[in-house]
């Protein structure tokens, strides 16, 4: 999912329209429009605008911030009896834990995900690929017991 769908979704999710949006950002509101179609981009100053006025925000304690989120996946997923991060969707996950920010992370290739490994050239942990190691290594602590001291940051 794209910036511009996320955006998109929130603001259809908290019943505002675009007009409305623009009124509180002070952006065209044609400028949404286009940009919520995915035809243009948004300078980063517009941009921050609107995430702020759509309450959603781009992760500055990306580490800290996925941690805690895979720690609510692996709960999500012992519930619901799942096993293996493949058998349900990022959107699914995302919707689940109440965090559209996971469809902003990048899916690799395992090729490519072990180069940037073994590089150190590339942070490995910004992609779709990390997170799921982490969400699997706290799915195990959850079934093992261990998670319920971890639970809370």
């Amino acid at each position: 999912m794209k910036i511009s769908e996320i955006v998109a979704s929130q603001r259809r999710r908290l019943g505002l329209k675009q007009y409305e949006l623009a009124e509180q950002t002070g952006i065209a509101p044609s400028q949404i429009s286009i940009f919520e179609r995915g035809s243009a981009g948004m300078v980063s100053t517009n941009l921050e605008k609107i995430l702020d006025a759509l309450d959603l925000s781009i992760v500055n304690d990306r580490q800290s911030v996925q941690r805690k989120l895979a720690r609510k996946c692996a709960r999500v997923m012992r519930e619901r009896k799942i096993e293996d991060l493949r058998f349900i969707s990022r959107e699914e996950l995302a919707a689940c834990v109440g965090n559209d920010e996971l469809l902003l992370l990048p899916v690799v290739s395992d090729e490519l995900y072990r180069r940037y490994c073994r590089s150190q050239l590339v942070d490995e942990t910004n992609t779709w690929n990390y997170f799921v190691s982490l969400v699997q290594d706290y799915y195990l602590d959850e079934l093992d017991g261990v998670a319920p001291a971890l639970a809370e940051d």
